[in-house]
């Protein structure tokens, strides 16, 4: 269904709080920032979000709603352990690629303590279940390395998150350009920490 005037424009502002967040701070960013930057006045920012930390929450939830469309849709038609793990690695990447602003927006949300990375990742916690179960039964199987699988999904997901927020902090200070040669430097390094992560220990 197409969205109406106000979904669009509620969506809108959602993205650049997004962006402004990632890039200021909750602190830095202020809802005049942003009403501005979207064509609004701020009490128009206000009847879509009554407050700052409302706003939060929406971007919290939008964010982890593209990066778990985003990953379903790149595990489609993936079998093995390890096309699925780096499936996952190159949808990140890609989406970050995209919108620079992302990695920094959720190491913010992290900042902010648990009960605001809660948010985001209540969304997403049906694909981490998931992701823990497929571990596991990789493990089981032989073709994952034995350890506990959360602890890996953890590991796994703050070489990603770290990697790309450094990538972002690059793009800031040295242009898109470079930034985009090293984030592709950056997620080859990252699959072969993953490959290395996941390998059986042989013998």
């Amino acid at each position: 269904m197409p969205r109406t005037g106000g979904e669009e424009r509620r969506s809108t502002i959602v993205e650049e709080a997004i962006r402004q967040f990632g890039r200021e701070g909750y602190q830095g960013a202020s809802l005049d920032q942003i009403a501005t930057a979207v064509g609004v006045r701020k009490q128009t920012l206000l009847y879509y979000f009554n407050s700052k930390d409302a706003l939060l929450e929406a971007c919290l939830a939008a964010a982890a709603t593209r990066l778990a469309s985003d990953i379903a849709s790149a595990l489609e038609g993936k079998e093995t352990y390890w096309d699925r793990a780096e499936a996952v690695i190159h949808a990140v990447f890609r989406l970050a690629e995209g919108w620079p602003e992302f990695p920094m927006f959720i190491r913010e949300a992290g900042r902010l303590g648990p009960q605001a990375f809660d948010r985001f990742s209540d969304v997403l916690d049906p694909l981490r279940r998931r992701a823990i179960d497929f571990l596991q039964v990789g493990m089981d199987d032989g073709q994952i390395r034995k350890q506990d699988p959360a602890f890996l999904l953890f590991t796994l997901y703050t070489a990603v998150v770290g990697s790309l927020t450094e990538a972002s902090v690059l793009n800031a200070v040295v242009g898109p350009s470079k930034s985009r040669a090293s984030l592709r430097r950056r997620e080859k390094e990252v699959v072969g920490f993953v490959r290395a992560a996941m390998q059986p220990v042989e013998g």
